[in-house]
């Protein structure tokens, strides 16, 4: 952990913690356990979470309705048309 922390350091300038899947990526490899599997593993691990979710949210008529999490809110940006906006490069802007 602390060689992972040093090296996000050394690469991007500031710190960054690892999180559970450093860990879950060392577990897989000493399971023998293709790297490419790493990301559907992590996927899998979680749809039993998702698929509540989606039941809570849509299904769940007894359940008063949740208030929403994003109020409306209204766009100030510039209108770019349907054909897009060209974007400034990240480092030359403000």
């Amino acid at each position: 952990e602390e060689a992972t922390i040093r090296e996000m350091k050394s690469q991007k300038g500031i710190d960054i913690y690892p999180n559970v899947d450093l860990y879950s990526a060392s577990l897989y490899y000493m399971l023998k356990i293709p790297p490419d599997l790493n990301t559907p593993i992590f996927a899998i691990s979680r749809v039993a979470g998702w698929t509540a979710h989606v039941i809570e949210e849509k299904f769940a008529q007894a359940a008063p309705k949740t208030a929403l999490y994003r109020p409306k809110a209204v766009y100030v940006g510039k209108y770019c048309g349907p054909q897009g906006c060209t974007y400034e490069p990240i480092d030359l802007r403000k």
